[in-house]
């Protein structure tokens, strides 16, 4: 078993008794079936994000997989499990066999990085607009954090927050003075809420990042797996991006690849959305927006945070769930303090 935040995640294996006539093919393929059994954990209130997921499955990941190869079709970049059963407190999935994972603390393989934003791009074309009727609204991790409860909030948690990272005293002193600017201007913080909300959308992951994909263990096959859809929906394409530097992305990588990403990802869209709406310098703005929107966010919600690793189910998890948030913080203060310069807050007046 492994247990998450939210959810208790089991494999299942199936034994098949041999047919009556002895007739059942190759028998150590057709008596023994893998399963991916997700259970929402009952201390949690969150069956809204089970629902979300269901109705991925069985509305939109049928349209855009072959359930019966479990390949993804020609038009969708990212494999998608087959849902063998889904509700508000159970999801079933086919187990997926020769793959490697990644934890979010030791990041994405660098060498991975391009091929995924081009992915991204080519997922996101595919419902540029798109009403994504059904799922998460607002979509992504922290969505439902208003305009108005961040600048209500942030001024009020963002010292406790600093003081808890490990940063270098220039950068602490130099993101303790971004920080008060925002808390001074508390109409800024509602700005970039607005930008972010109010920007391109299509169908987003919403919780995009490197342990939620299965990478291949064979070089030549360049299949990625994306899991965990719980809060997919209708959103700014931009956050998709933040989300993933910020929490998967080791910081040296980030400065090394995100300007390259950034263009990649665009020339990847522009290619498949006719009529592209953004240049590469609003793409740009759109992205500075979602870091510190997610800043802003990892901020107010930090003690909830800590309190879900606090109150983990065993000490490993506590331990494992401490560092990744702890982590995650710090890589949103370095990727601010990367992507904002003094002339970054024309965007919020």
């Amino acid at each position: 078993m492994n247990l998450g935040v939210i959810s208790e995640v089991v494999i299942i294996t199936v034994h098949f008794e041999p047919a009556a006539n002895g007739n059942c093919g190759n028998e150590e393929q057709e008596l023994k079936k893998k399963f991916v059994g997700k259970f929402l954990r009952p201390e949690f209130p969150f069956e809204s994000m089970f629902v979300v997921e269901s109705k991925f499955y069985n509305d939109f990941a049928a349209k855009t997989a072959d359930a019966a190869t479990k390949n993804p079709v020609v038009d969708f970049p990212f494999a998608i499990p087959t849902a063998i059963f889904t509700s508000n407190v159970l999801i079933v999935l086919e187990c997926v066999d020769s793959v490697k994972t990644f934890t979010c603390i030791d990041g994405s393989p660098a060498d991975q990085i391009g091929s995924l934003m081009a992915k991204l791009a080519q997922m996101h074309a595919r419902y540029w607009n798109h009403d994504c009727d059904g799922l998460a609204s607002p979509a992504g991790i922290g969505s439902q954090l208003s305009g108005e409860e961040k600048r209500l909030q942030f001024p009020d948690c963002w010292t406790a927050f600093l003081d808890d990272i490990p940063l270098e005293s220039a950068e602490k002193a130099r993101l303790s003075v971004f920080c008060q600017r925002l808390s001074e201007k508390p109409h800024q913080l509602e700005a970039v809420h607005k930008l972010v909300d109010e920007g391109p959308s299509t169908l987003i992951h919403g919780d995009f990042h490197i342990a939620n994909m299965l990478l291949p263990t064979d070089p030549s096959d360049e299949t990625t797996w994306l899991l965990d859809w719980a809060t997919c929906g209708k959103g700014n394409p931009l956050r998709d991006l933040a989300f993933f530097f910020i929490v998967s992305v080791q910081s040296d990588h980030r400065r090394s690849q995100e300007a390259v990403s950034l263009k990649l990802y665009y020339e990847a869209l522009a290619t498949e959305v006719q009529s592209m709406p953004l240049s590469l310098d609003e793409l740009r703005r759109q992205y500075k927006a979602c870091v510190l929107n997610q800043f802003v966010i990892l901020v107010v919600y930090d003690s909830l945070s800590k309190s879900l690793a606090a109150n983990a189910k065993t000490e490993k998890l506590r331990v494992e769930l401490d560092a990744h948030f702890r982590e995650v913080n710090r890589r949103a203060c370095l990727s601010v303090l990367d992507n904002f310069e003094d002339e970054d807050f024309q965007l919020l007046e």
